[in-house]
């Protein structure tokens, strides 16, 4: 039963960059947290702050209500499962899974008995006599997984623990790992820079950049409602179209288009529309523009096109009866519009 509360936490070098700065961050008891950032954004910082790896330059990290300062890593009862595996290379996959207990001074349990019901779990039942060479890429993740497991940990950190490996491999582990942690009941902090692995395995998703958390949310509350325009360009395959508009009471002005939409505002501000949120007609609609091209994505195809000198990407089915270079209108539901500030940050 272990919540986690990040306090003004911050860290930098030479007091000049900030990989991570005055994050507050709270992370319930069984939660599944991802943070989620681009690279270079701190969220690897912040994961080895939780776990006691690096010092802060400021700030507090608690575990339920106790202030982990003082704590050293190895007493802060976590499991951490790296990018890169961090397998012993001489030790077979039993011995490897078996390790935190063999090394634990207090260890109670059955290492033998552990080991096989971990691997059970797993799925690596077959392979506790094995050495990681012998492995690919996807078991011996999985074996990773397995030395983190054996601990049972109060917390579990990783570290983009998929991210060396193929994208059909991805997806079947980001399954087995939300599996596992249904079963486990362990609160876990997951960061990642793939939005697909966010938006599949969160219960909420911190979002990072340069070092600061800027919006924390469900999967839905960061896809529907970004409180920032780079979180709108940033999550969504295509991501969410961002216009220049000038506002002017109740009208939206796209060059010499006009949208009506009720509002006070005025002046120059941006438009966020997500490209499946946009229907097209060959008459009729909001806007009307030209075709530039098309993007076949198997199912649906994206189509670029140009209004005002606006390029805007539209997620479409069917295409049959549209051509590079037709003038369309398209539509789309006022209450799907997003607004956003000279600085990105969310009006609506």
């Amino acid at each position: 039963m272990t919540s986690i509360s990040l306090k003004l936490l911050s860290k930098s070098f030479n007091n000049k960059i900030f990989a991570v700065s005055d994050v507050n961050l709270e992370i319930n008891d069984k939660e599944f947290l991802v943070i989620l950032g681009p690279s270079g954004s701190g969220k690897s910082s912040l994961l080895r702050l939780i776990a006691g790896l690096e010092e802060p330059t400021s700030g507090d990290v608690f575990f339920n209500s106790k202030n982990m300062k003082e704590v050293p890593p190895r007493n802060r009862d976590v499991s951490m499962v790296f990018q890169n595996f961090a397998l012993f290379p001489n030790m077979t996959v039993f011995d490897n899974i078996a390790f935190p207990l063999v090394a634990s001074e207090n260890n109670k349990l059955d290492v033998n008995n552990e080991v096989k019901r971990i691997s059970s779990l797993l799925k690596i039942e077959d392979l506790l006599e094995r050495k990681p060479s012998e492995l690919s890429g996807g078991e011996q993740q999985r074996v990773a997984l397995g030395r983190a497991i054996i601990k049972q940990p109060k917390v579990f950190l990783m570290d983009e623990p998929l991210s060396n490996l193929d994208a059909a491999l991805r997806a079947e582990l980001r399954t087995e790992i939300k599996k596992l942690r249904d079963k486990l009941q362990v609160t876990t902090v997951y960061v990642t820079h793939d939005q697909t692995e966010a938006m599949t395995m969160a219960d909420r998703i911190a979002i990072i950049k340069d070092g600061k958390v800027i919006q924390v949310g469900t999967p839905e509350e960061i896809y529907n409602n970004p409180t920032h325009s780079w979180i709108g360009s940033f999550i969504g395959s295509p991501p969410m179209n961002l216009i220049k508009v000038q506002a002017d009471s109740n009208l939206l002005n796209i060059g010499s288009q006009k949208i009506d939409f009720n509002n006070s505002l005025s002046g120059s501000i941006v438009m966020g529309l997500r490209p499946e949120n946009i229907t097209v007609a060959k008459q009729g609609g909001k806007l009307h523009g030209t075709i530039l091209f098309f993007e076949y994505l198997g199912d649906s195809k994206i189509i670029t096109v140009n209004i005002e000198d606006e390029l805007i990407k539209i997620k479409v089915f069917d295409t049959a009866d549209l051509s590079i270079g037709d003038k369309i209108f398209i539509d789309f539901n006022v209450g799907d519009i997003r607004l956003f500030n000279a600085n990105g940050n969310s009006m609506k």
